[in-house]
């Protein structure tokens, strides 16, 4: 009953996802949020911050589930 073909089985992928592009935007965001109170240049880092955490969610959710192998098959 836990196999592929299960109504359910998307839904894990989806929290995955959804994980993964959060956390890139709370860290990088919080990382340059650091770095505009360091250097009290609010709000310059922040907004890079939360881009880049975004491209690098977005790039790690391509690698994970958007890439096909060689041979045309998809890389589940």
């Amino acid at each position: 009953m836990a196999g592929p073909d299960n109504a359910w089985s998307g839904y894990g992928t989806a929290w995955v996802v959804t994980g993964t592009l959060l956390a890139g935007l709370a860290a990088w965001g919080g990382i340059g949020y650091l770095i505009d109170r360091l250097a009290g240049t609010y709000p310059l880092f922040t907004p890079i911050g939360l881009l880049v955490g975004i491209a690098g969610g977005i790039y790690l959710v391509y690698l994970r589930y958007g890439r096909e192998d060689s041979d045309g098959r998809d890389d589940d």
